[in-house]
């Protein structure tokens, strides 16, 4: 099952869901690379380990800097579970590879990996990206498309194509955008397939302000619909066949009206009792335009029925993004504009008792507006002032920090070349280390390399999470016996039988 299925069908069950879907989403389109979903990861997903790695960082030592979470990083003290519940999401679906065996295994950079046993690893292998981006292709997932030609692959695509190209006569940037929108949409309601009398609304109310547009990404997105089967089970199957039948209706006759409820006592409605939701059929533009040009209605309550359905409009949408996907602010702007023209050009006696109460409402927001843009501009030129102030304090800090820079990289240089020069690198003295505290009688086996860690960080001031890194020695490495060669001289004069051991070791 894809992620986004179960995260809509399991919305209820899933531990906080707002983060989780958020953390799915963000994630999709790093599925095919390993690196930027590890970096993903390791910024927002992983704030406990670090939390961890801190505190054993100043476990004995006052903390010079506070432990702060990053920016939309998620909170330390749930972590963990929006790192399982992802799991969860994810498991059933294989574009998700490198996802599942990083929460899996808990690979992150900050402390040492916690598997999750209860759980097997996936195959990685060379073949792994190709894998995923065919899992993709399946999924219709492997959108949007710059080149036409790639959606013209599909013998489903290319039949729309050759049967509607002679008749809309549209340039390739059209149908790019048509496939892509309709590929867009059919992504979003797969997802909300589990109710298909909800979702097919998102169809039927199809609004991008080109009408020949948006009836061919409905015919594109009926054929995905008929078309698709892949990983699915009966019921899902089921449930598509009947959006496909649903969105039959789009277009006709008998859903682009309004319902008889209304039509049988419509000059005796109260237009503020009325449920806009319902009444235009979650806010299908056309029946929108029906109810203000209905005879019924004089050009004040026009203006008022536009008011009334745009208010709820922007409830439900910020209430339900999801479900209302589509932009109307241009189509109500374009209404009221329409309504206005006709108020003031109506013939009618009865629309001028109306004109005069319009012009003074009309001239008091003017007014108001005036008001405001003068108390806009009056913050501006405050701003500007501040802006004037910030920026001279700018151009000094620049000059501070060359002045800086140039003592700093002075400082680089000098250091550099003293420790080309002169002393061990820090993997060569964690090893001289390691032979000296074998000789005192302390090993990996009788103390925590933490500890080790710490002492040596405090007395070389090298940085703790490498030196903590270093102590887990592979003395097979053609590094680590280049290392003990030069070790090995060190103990040469004051301890000639560490020196012995370090030879052996270094003949491994």
């Amino acid at each position: 099952m894809r992620a986004k299925e179960y995260l809509e069908i399991n919305k209820k069950r899933i531990y906080h869901y707002d983060q989780v879907k958020k953390s799915v989403y963000d994630l999709y389109p790093l599925r095919n690379s390993k690196i930027q979903t590890e970096v993903y990861f390791n910024r927002y997903l992983f704030a406990d380990t670090r939390y961890r790695s801190y505190e054993q960082y100043y476990a004995d030592k006052p903390p010079s800097t506070t432990f702060n979470e990053r920016e939309d990083e998620i909170d330390r003290n749930i972590a963990h579970k929006v790192r399982q519940e992802i799991l969860n999401v994810i498991s059933a679906d294989d574009t998700f590879i490198f996802a599942y065996n990083i929460i899996t295994v808990g690979a992150n950079k900050y402390d040492d990996y916690h598997r999750i046993m209860a759980y097997n690893l996936k195959e990685e292998n060379r073949n792994t990206l190709t894998y995923i981006e065919e899992i993709c292709k399946n999924y219709k997932e492997d959108y949007p498309k710059a080149d036409l030609a790639d959606y013209l692959l599909d013998d489903n695509n290319r039949t729309i194509f050759n049967n509607r190209k002679c008749d809309l006569r549209k340039d390739e940037d059209w149908w790019i955008c048509a496939f892509n929108k309709a590929y867009e949409i059919f992504d979003l309601v797969r997802a909300k397939v589990s109710n298909p009398f909800q979702a097919q609304y998102i169809i039927k109310n199809i609004y991008f302000d080109d009408k020949d547009l948006e009836r061919t990404i409905v015919e594109i997105i009926k054929s995905l619909i008929d078309n698709y089967s892949y990983d699915l089970t009966d019921a899902q199957k089921k449930k598509l066949q009947m959006l496909s039948d649903n969105i039959d209706g789009y277009g006709k006759e008998y859903f682009l009206k309004i319902d008889d409820i209304y039509l049988d006592n419509i000059r005796d409605l109260n237009l503020d009792e009325i449920n806009w939701l319902k009444a235009t059929h979650l806010f299908n533009y056309e029946v929108i335009s029906m109810w203000t040009t209905h005879e019924a209605f004089n050009p004040e309550q026009r203006l008022h029925i536009i008011d009334l359905i745009e208010k709820k409009y922007l409830i439900e949408k910020e209430k339900h993004p999801d479900i209302f996907i589509y932009d109307l602010s241009h189509f109500f702007a374009s209404l009221r504009e329409q309504r206005n023209i006709n108020y003031l050009n109506d013939p009618q006696p009865q629309a001028y008792k109306y004109l005069p109460e319009r012009v003074e409402e009309l001239e008091s927001t003017i007014d108001q507006k005036n008001k405001e843009i003068e108390k806009i501009k009056n913050t501006i030129g405050q701003l500007n002032q501040l802006l004037d102030g910030e920026k001279q304090k700018i151009k000094q800090l620049k000059t501070k920090l060359r002045t800086e820079t140039r003592a700093l990289k002075t400082t680089i240089a000098e250091l550099t070349e003293e420790t080309n020069t002169r002393g061990m690198t820090m993997p060569q003295q964690v090893l001289a280390f390691y032979y000296l505290f074998n000789e005192l009688g302390i090993s990996f086996n009788n103390s925590d390399k933490t500890q080790w860690a710490r002492f040596i960080n405090t007395f070389t001031g090298k940085n703790f999470q490498n030196i903590r890194t270093e102590l887990n020695i592979d003395f097979e490495s053609r590094k680590t016996q280049k290392n003990l060669r030069i070790v090995a001289d060190l103990f040469a004069e004051l301890f000639p039988r560490i020196q012995q051991k370090v030879i052996n070791d270094s003949q491994i």
